[in-house]
């Protein structure tokens, strides 16, 4: 498959992630059919306005879907929310690509189906899930629903991404705080994590997904390229905000845990680390 000729419909592109992926095939020569809700996307790529939970009226031939659209967990919907936004969207999806001989489909999937990571502190593809809630547990069956479709599949799983205008994680928060003044508590201080990604990363890594021939897996982990403790990054985010919050330690009530990228390293993605995620998202805070 050519990267010039391959037509890629970007589920979700008016939004944060959807938005960066869509606007980075259409630089990469990919031709991008973004769809879209209630806000307009903002790019050089054609855009298709449809509810992605009813049938999809979208024309044109289609190589691959990239889908990146659903409830976002912080917003706190229900479970009917999740179920629609996750399942029935995924069903609607399948469904349109076996109508019209689309190939391949990478599904930004989530940690979140993992639930409890008690007793596995290094989690991998084949990480055994305890307990997810309502998010995770229909983004999985949005993964088992592609894996059972016959077509070429990729779930990524990750942790919330980073860039400029990104929606509130742990990491963005963090780095809020540290601008306000506030003081941060953090918990295992001394504990080496990898568990961010940078936005523009996973959709560079979308695009050479995209020209390979054949992917030998349909799922993998996202994460950082080295991992850092969790006190030397949020020193780093005290030190480039130039902020005098104080740094407390407490105790934790959930364990610690890293995720390993390793397979998804081996297929050719190229993460930034950790250290080098916060400068490069405290930088364009400061450039705005």
């Amino acid at each position: 498959m050519k990267k010039e000729t391959t037509r890629v419909i970007v589920t979700g592109a008016a939004g944060f992630a959807g938005g960066i992926v869509a606007r980075t095939l259409s630089r990469m020569g990919f031709d991008v059919t973004g769809t879209i809700h209630h806000q307009e996307a903002d790019g050089d790529f054609r855009t298709v306005r449809c509810d992605l939970s009813e049938p999809w009226d979208i024309d044109g031939d289609f190589d691959a879907i990239v889908h990146t659209a659903g409830a976002l967990p912080y917003r706190h919907p229900s479970m009917l929310d999740y179920k629609r936004s996750n399942i029935d969207v995924m069903q609607q999806l399948v469904a349109f690509a076996k109508a019209h001989g689309v190939r391949r489909v990478i599904y930004f999937s989530t940690i979140g189906i993992y639930g409890d990571f008690r007793g596995n502190p290094a989690v991998d593809e084949d990480t055994p899930r305890i307990d997810p809630d309502a998010y995770g547990m229909t983004k999985y069956v949005a993964e088992c629903l592609l894996r059972e479709s016959g077509l070429e599949t990729m779930s990524l799983r990750m942790p919330g991404l980073i860039g400029p205008g990104a929606r509130p994680v742990w990491f963005t928060n963090t780095v809020a705080k540290f601008r306000r003044g506030e003081p941060v508590t953090i918990y295992a201080p001394d504990y080496e994590t990898r568990n961010f990604v940078w936005a523009d990363d996973v959709a560079c890594f979308v695009g050479k997904l995209l020209t390979m021939d054949v992917w030998p897996h349909d799922r993998l982990v996202l994460a950082a390229r080295e991992p850092v403790t969790i006190r030397a990054l949020v020193t780093e985010m005290q030190r480039l905000t130039h902020s005098a919050s104080p740094i407390r330690v407490a105790e934790g009530n959930r364990p610690p845990f890293c995720l390993n990228p390793a397979r998804a390293l081996a297929m050719g993605y190229e993460p930034m680390t950790a250290l080098e995620i916060v400068r490069r998202y405290v930088a364009g805070l400061q450039e705005r």
